[in-house]
């Protein structure tokens, strides 16, 4: 999976990018990783993550309203 791109324009499931930060986690914490792919996929954990992170963000704010 590292040629996997993120793309901002499709839904966004919290459930898969945790599942894609675990493949990456893996992946990374093998030998012998080119850096180029280590990198990118570095990459690719801290753009998922943020999104993660705005994500249930978004959910807390709403259930503290619904809470009101």
């Amino acid at each position: 999976m590292p040629n996997e791109t993120i793309n901002n324009r499709e839904p966004f499931n919290v459930d898969e990018a945790l599942d894609r930060l675990e493949a990456i986690n893996k992946r990374l914490a093998e030998e012998n990783i080119p850096l180029n792919e280590a990198l990118e996929l570095y990459r690719q954990g801290a753009v998922l993550a943020e999104r993660c992170r705005k994500q249930l963000e978004g959910v807390e704010k709403e259930l503290i309203t619904l809470q009101g």
